[in-house]
């Protein structure tokens, strides 16, 4: 289990985080979904060891984080430009093993783009380059920063396609922050709803749907109008 225990985040004076609790079972998959400014990156900072200024513990199988293999992907690719693909990869796998990258990159797509750069590549391909980074390692806990955004739809849900089929191989436990609900509900079994000023969870939603096999069912919109239609400043950080 993930247990998130943030007893208080500040910058400068200002307390972003306030009693902050959320548990997660092992290999779940978790959406979060807040207003702007509410504290979601701060929240996959601490997770990640990425921020250590805070009052409070996460545990996973009851060890601090620190100690747990962790994959990010982030809004953007973050692809070394004077790397190719596959060196990209190769900087951060722990076992270095040449033929287990160049299938991930395989599987993804990207069999004709192992030796390329950054430059050669569309966005679509450089979040796949992303996806195979983040997945490498075979981590414990994945966090996921809105890592579809600012795609076209098709590409967006292809590559969607392709983490689906990497969580179910590894099954890491994953946090997604996200803006977009329809995302959240066709990706994750639970979407927690934050407000701000401090962070609080205003819902803690359990999607009974498992869209995995069907990204673009028409069950998914209906699904998020009933949510929108019991709460429909939600997505704003408001439930009443």
């Amino acid at each position: 289990m993930l247990s998130i225990n943030i007893n208080s985040k500040k910058y400068q004076e200002n307390k972003i985080i306030d009693n902050f609790k959320l548990k997660i079972n092992k290999s779940e998959f978790i959406s979060i979904i807040g207003p702007s400014g509410c504290g979601k990156t701060s929240l996959l900072n601490i997770v990640s060891n990425i921020d250590d200024d805070y009052l409070g513990s996460i545990l996973f199988d009851n060890e601090n984080i620190s100690k747990s293999n962790i994959g990010v992907m982030f809004q953007d690719s973050r692809i070394i430009p004077w790397l190719s693909v596959f060196e990209n990869i190769m900087l951060v796998s722990i076992s270095k093993n040449e033929e287990e990258i160049k299938n991930a990159l395989i599987e993804v797509g990207l069999k004709d783009y192992i030796n390329s750069y950054a430059k050669e590549l569309s966005g679509g391909m450089q979040r796949r380059v992303a996806l195979v980074r983040a997945f490498i390692n075979k981590p414990e806990v994945l966090l996921l920063d809105e890592p579809f955004i600012s795609l076209d739809h098709p590409t967006a849900q292809s590559l969607r396609n392709d983490f689906m089929r990497f969580y179910e191989k590894y099954k890491p436990t994953v946090i997604l922050v996200t803006h977009d609900l329809k995302e959240a509900i066709t990706l994750s079994k639970r979407i927690v709803f934050l407000d701000s000023k401090p962070m609080k969870v205003i819902l803690d939603f359990e999607n009974k749907k498992d869209f995995s096999s069907n990204l673009d069912s028409l069950e998914i919109e209906q699904i998020k109008e009933n949510i929108l239609s019991k709460y429909p400043k939600i997505l704003s950080g408001d439930i009443s």
